[in-house]
């Protein structure tokens, strides 16, 4: 019988400086035809954040024996991102982090307002599929800004997902925020070493984390 996986994600899953068959999709499928499976895998990406829970009603979820969720990359950066930044530019970038802490205390981020908006529709229809999703947080960031957004970020995700019945992978434990993990002159596409990881370790996490489950939806992530 064929392993049906569904994979709801943005461009970063499969994105280019990598060859062929190197994003941790692939290493995650690899190993899941290693053990005898017969992989079939249907992609939904590039999706922007505001359209996966719209996407995913139009999708046959039942039919399917894995969902893979990695949303909010591309909602959670600075906007504007130069690859080589001059010192003015990073100093700049450091005072805009200080300015995003400071409201982070006195209120809310609208990024992260809006992160856990669509997570709660997200949530609404994944709810009944719960025990064969697993959710991905956010990649790591080089740039400040973007750093700071994706952790704020994967911690929302940690603890919504987790208090919903959700399994949750997280990337940012994995994969730290040094150069030495990142294409070369890029601060945001994860070069081919920590896809690698990624994709092995998602798979043991797979194989080894039980599913949890709640006794109801809670919707005030």
């Amino acid at each position: 019988m064929k392993f049906q996986l569904l994979v709801i994600a943005d461009s970063l899953h499969y994105d280019y400086g990598l060859h062929s068959r190197q994003s941790y999709i692939d290493q995650f499928v690899r190993r899941l035809e290693r053990c005898g499976q017969e992989v079939v895998v249907t992609y939904h990406a590039p999706l922007a954040l505001g359209t996966v829970a719209e996407v995913l009603q139009q999708v046959p979820l039942g039919r399917y024996d894995l969902i893979i969720l990695q949303v909010a990359n591309r909602h959670l950066r600075h906007p504007r991102l130069p690859l080589r930044p001059t010192p003015t530019e990073r100093l700049s970038e450091y005072v805009r982090l200080g300015a995003l802490s400071i409201t982070s205390f006195v209120g809310r981020v609208p990024a992260l307002q809006e992160v856990q908006h669509h997570l709660a529709a997200i949530f609404r229809v994944l709810w009944r599929h719960r025990r064969k999703v697993i959710l991905l947080t956010p990649f790591p960031h080089l740039e400040p800004v973007s750093g700071w957004l994706r952790k704020k970020g994967s911690a929302l995700l940690r603890e919504a997902g987790k208090r919903n019945g959700f399994r949750v992978f997280d990337t940012q434990w994995l994969v730290e925020p040094r150069e030495e993990y990142f294409i070369p002159d890029d601060r945001e596409r994860l070069n081919a070493v920590s896809h690698e990881l990624i994709g092995r370790r998602l798979f043991d996490f797979y194989r080894e984390e039980p599913t949890i489950s709640t006794g109801r939806l809670t919707l005030d992530t």
